[in-house]
């Protein structure tokens, strides 16, 4: 996620640097043929990119405002997440029973409830999960995850068994069993939330139109300007094109908040909040501290 501090320009430079040569070269080409080669003719009315340029302006309103509803709905999940998880473990403290291995059981639930923010953040990214898992399991589970095909369901699949188990040795009530089970399955729905914004995939349609109209609009530019400015065709049809690129690339970059980029939704920070949290509640004895921060983003 990127955080509200200066942005590299190279940042941004980087989205867009081909087809903005690909712009520039063709704006060089355009003012060769009416100034080297006395083409001056070649000259179309400014009425007509004006047009072009405010549909392109309302489309990429559209665009932005739905690739950020996404973002944001990935953004609320997680905050769900954290809600859930805390929920989850305050409920166990409450309703185990006092006995000997109480707070080993409930530091089991820590560690796994852990170990699932983390796998379901980077099984989204498609990430390698099996550092993750033995950090927080013991190996023979551990690999007994990985051999699933959706490994945070089966790491939710284990809590549900756990806690079966503590139900049938008389250690919850059918009333708190139901409790728990309720958390559970508000976990389980922010999962398929969270999968569904990774696998639904925008209109490709869409982003070929878009394109489309920004690089006819800035083929048609290069031809509008007078003879007076034609120094200026160039870097003016560049900055003016980039703009609308630079804004469809971000519109591109919000509708997929899983890829592992500076604009993801920050899945491992707040899984990481979320460790922190938990264990500093169960007083556990291993409480890690906070990811580092990036200079202007946060993973």
């Amino acid at each position: 996620m990127l955080l509200n501090k200066p942005i590299p320009l190279l940042f941004f430079i980087r989205n867009i640097r081909r087809e903005a040569l690909l712009i520039f070269l063709f704006a060089n080409g355009v003012v060769l043929l009416k100034h080297v080669f006395g083409l001056r003719y070649l000259t179309i009315p400014i009425a007509i990119p004006t047009l072009l340029a405010t549909c392109i302006s309302l489309l990429l309103a559209f665009r932005t405002s739905q690739a950020y509803d996404r973002w944001w709905e990935a953004r609320i999940v997680w905050g769900a997440i954290v809600n859930d998880s805390r929920s989850f473990i305050r409920q166990l403290q409450m309703l185990l029973p006092s006995h000997a291995n109480r707070q080993a059981v409930l530091h089991a639930f820590v560690e796994r409830q852990c170990a699932w923010c983390f796998v379901l953040g980077d099984s989204l990214r498609e990430l390698d999960v099996s550092e993750r898992l033995r950090a927080f399991l013991p190996a023979t589970t551990a690999d007994h995850i990985l051999n699933s095909d959706n490994r945070p369901n089966a790491l939710l699949l284990d809590h549900a068994l756990a806690i079966s188990q503590l139900y049938q040795q008389g250690q919850f009530t059918d009333y708190q069993m139901m409790q728990l089970s309720g958390v559970l399955s508000s976990l389980t729905d922010s999962m398929g939330r969270c999968e569904r914004i990774k696998k639904t995939v925008f209109p490709r349609t869409y982003t070929f139109n878009m394109q489309v109209f920004i690089y006819l609009f800035a083929a048609i530019l290069p031809f509008c300007f007078d003879d007076e400015i034609y120094f200026l065709d160039v870097p003016l049809v560049t900055l003016i094109a980039s703009a609308f690129l630079l804004i469809e690339k971000s519109a591109i970059q919000l509708q997929d908040p899983f890829e592992n980029k500076p604009t993801d939704t920050p899945v491992t920070s707040i899984a990481r909040s979320i460790e922190v949290t938990l264990k500093t509640m169960t007083n556990h004895p291993a409480i890690p501290t906070s990811l580092p921060v990036a200079s202007y983003y946060t993973l």
